[in-house]
């Protein structure tokens, strides 16, 4: 029977939060275990508490409590785990096969690596290609997969590795947002606070808004206590909608520009020179499946002529 997965639709981050918060029962030390600040982890579980309506943790003074169902939905999650953990050991101790495994994120593949998938499988012929994708890429053990798109190369020094995609952002709209909301092309920071759609980037280093308009050289605008999107499909479909501004990234936001379903509202900014790159262990023959992959990515971009 087909099961359906929309109900927790844009909530998997939160969930993997949830469970570690609950397990602790502590804010400080579940943000320690998953390498993110202490106010990421509370707006992931005020992001599940207002899409189930009601609070998850009973809060006296500085100590937490998970409530009943909170530990319910922990309990779950550490279970899915459980079977998620069992079928990758059962994967890596089967046979080697004629296929290369790759790593990404939910954004990175829906955006970028979807529109090419059927170029990337003609190019490798009968090679198949596992793609892994997670916004939590520091949960994966890198080392076990042969390639895997990655915002800092620097957490595995040993594995070789080139750049893909140049690190540009942006303010992207609608056409109907920007019908609506003319004066956006002429000052942003004068839009009302509720516009502006923000992505949780994590670890990732990805400008957030405020250092957009940093970077810009604008002033900043007042943004309140905007919810955040954790995973950036959600909110690219959020922008189409015309429900506000989202930030966008060369690389990611390329289709959607191209397809006139957003618009550029400002200047491009970077502040790192690439914002993806291509890490791989050595491929053990120029004539292997992974070494077919990094040919394949080297020709995507200009970029990839230049590889250190």
């Amino acid at each position: 029977m087909q099961r359906s997965i929309r109900p927790t639709s844009g909530s998997l981050n939160s969930l993997l939060v949830l469970e570690v918060a609950v397990r602790h029962a502590s804010l400080s030390r579940a943000a320690a275990e998953l390498g993110m600040s202490q106010p990421a982890v509370s707006r992931h579980i005020s992001t599940l508490e207002g899409r189930l309506r009601q609070p998850l943790f009973e809060r006296n003074n500085n100590r937490i409590a998970p409530t009943a169902n909170a530990t319910r939905l922990a309990d779950a999650v550490a279970l899915g785990l459980g079977h998620v953990d069992q079928a990758w050991s059962e994967v890596l101790a089967a046979p080697e096969t004629d296929e290369v495994t790759l790593a990404c994120t939910f954004g990175f593949a829906d955006q970028w690596l979807m529109p090419r998938y059927s170029d990337l499988r003609a190019s490798l012929g009968g090679t198949r290609v596992r793609v892994v994708t997670t916004d939590q890429l520091g949960d994966i053990d890198l080392s076990r997969l042969d390639a895997a798109v990655v915002w800092d190369p620097a957490r595995m020094p040993e594995r070789p590795y080139f750049p893909l995609v140049p690190a540009e952002t942006f303010p992207i709209c609608s056409p109907g947002f920007l019908e609506a909301y003319p004066e956006a092309a002429e000052n942003l920071s004068a839009l009302p606070p509720n516009l502006f759609l923000h992505f949780d980037t994590g670890t990732s280093g990805f400008l957030t808004w405020r250092g957009w308009f940093e970077q810009a050289g604008l002033p900043q605008p007042r943004f309140g206590k905007a919810p955040e999107f954790d995973a950036y499909p959600f909110l690219l479909q959020s922008v189409r909608r015309g429900e506000g501004i989202g930030l966008g990234w060369t690389g990611i936001a390329d289709n959607a520009l191209a397809c006139g379903e957003v618009l550029r509202l400002g200047p491009a900014v970077s502040d790192r020179p690439y914002s993806y790159f291509v890490q791989h262990r050595a491929p053990a023959a120029s004539s292997s499946a992974l070494e077919q992959l990094l040919d394949w990515f080297r020709c995507q971009s200009p970029l990839l002529q230049s590889q250190p």
